[in-house]
């Protein structure tokens, strides 16, 4: 939950980012937001899947085993994030495009009765692939993923399941903050050959990164042992993650001069020797893994309590995500003709953000043929049961 929320900011500050190339960029950027931002970009996605395969394990808890579990786990995520993926692709990113284009290329705009049926046909001259996932992305990589457990949980039986028992018994110790370090590094190395796409199709170095956690994660989801080494290790993990930051934007400023998400392999003011660079993938995973462990190691020890609050959270923040990056598109490429303070418009995108996303989050839990679109049952649960997270 508090990963989402993270991520909505992130995305204002893109909006910020010095340079940016975002669906809007602010005329006025705010210069050293990169080095903000870079506290949570190596993680904050990894995180989200590593999250999706626990909720995935405690929901695989009410199946049937085998072959017909694998097939209703297929079906529920089908219809809990492949419908919405479909509804947001042709409702909710299309005004995202129409303002990228009005921003880069605005000769190429059109009214939005011809610009959407454009949108939809893919027969126009931007420099977009449409219709478009954009954010959602995440939605259509989670339901991929979510087919391959379903597929592996048909195919080997009770295989996954001692898998996850002989996790639990190997990584309750020093290998928890040591093994994911060592493969996440490894995984660094195809970034220099594949880029991050967000294709699908093409993004090999994202789903090398991903998937595994998406699946490591429900593999660990129900490990007490996991949940102590965690707990345990909280405060390692934070120093790791934190040195691991400073160490890599020491990089960044010595031998390329600029701060940013800067492609480790092609440095802009210098060539550092490749052994640097390589040493410097396997800090990018340090910070990945260091952070995660941290976040998770705290949570577990400060925040496992339940809440009628983190209830209604629980269930509102998939909405939020399909909601949310729309909102601050549109309110972007207005408030700047406000001419506002910097600081007070970014406060007030960021409110615009939330206060939208949860408004329409309202309206859509109280209409029954909205709620499929946006992950939701067609009816709420009954309040004395727990929800199913998206």
């Amino acid at each position: 939950m508090a990963a989402f929320f993270l991520l909505i900011i992130y995305h204002v500050g893109v909006f910020y980012e010095p340079g940016s190339d975002w669906h809007t960029s602010s005329p006025r950027a705010i210069e050293g937001i990169e080095m903000a931002m870079s506290l949570s970009s190596p993680w904050r996605l990894a995180l989200l899947f590593l999250i999706a395969g626990f909720a995935t394990r405690f929901m695989t808890t009410r199946l049937s085993p085998g072959l017909r579990g694998a097939g209703a786990l297929a079906r529920n995520r089908t219809g809990r994030l492949f419908v919405p993926l479909v509804f947001g692709m042709l409702v909710i990113v299309p005004p995202q495009t129409w303002f990228q284009v009005a921003q880069y290329t605005p000769h190429l705009v059109e009214p939005w009765p011809q610009f959407y049926a454009l949108y939809l046909s893919g027969e126009h001259q931007w420099d977009i692939t449409t219709p478009t996932w954009n954010h959602l992305w995440f939605v259509a990589y989670l339901w991929v993923y979510s087919l391959v457990l379903a597929g592996l949980l048909a195919v080997t039986g009770d295989g996954l399941p001692r898998l996850g028992r002989w996790l639990d018994r190997a990584m309750s110790g020093a290998a928890l903050l040591i093994v994911p370090v060592l493969y996440l590094g490894l995984a660094r190395q195809l970034y220099p050959v594949f880029d991050r796409t967000h294709a699908l199709v093409d993004d090999w170095y994202l789903h090398s990164v991903y998937l595994p956690l998406f699946l490591f994660g429900f593999l660990i989801a129900r490990s007490e042992r996991i949940r102590l080494a965690l707990i345990a290790n909280r405060w390692a993990a934070l120093g790791l993650a934190l040195t691991a930051w400073l160490a890599w934007w020491t990089y960044l400023l010595t031998w390329t001069g600029l701060p940013g998400d800067i492609q480790l392999w092609t440095p802009v003011a210098e060539n550092p020797p490749s052994w640097l660079r390589i040493a410097m993938r396997w800090t990018y995973a340090a910070i990945q893994w260091g952070a995660i462990a941290a976040i998770l190691g705290f949570g577990a020890r400060h925040l496992n309590f339940d809440r009628p609050a983190l209830r209604y959270l629980t269930v509102a923040v998939f909405p939020l995500y399909i909601l949310h990056q729309t909102i601050t598109v549109v309110a972007g490429h207005y408030l700047p003709r406000l001419e506002l303070p910097l600081g007070l418009e970014a406060a007030l995108l960021v409110a615009i953000t939330f206060g939208g996303a949860f408004a329409g989050y309202e309206l859509v839990r109280r209409i029954p043929p909205l709620r499929p679109f946006f992950g939701l049952r067609f009816r709420p649960r009954p309040a004395n049961r727990p929800p199913r997270a998206p």
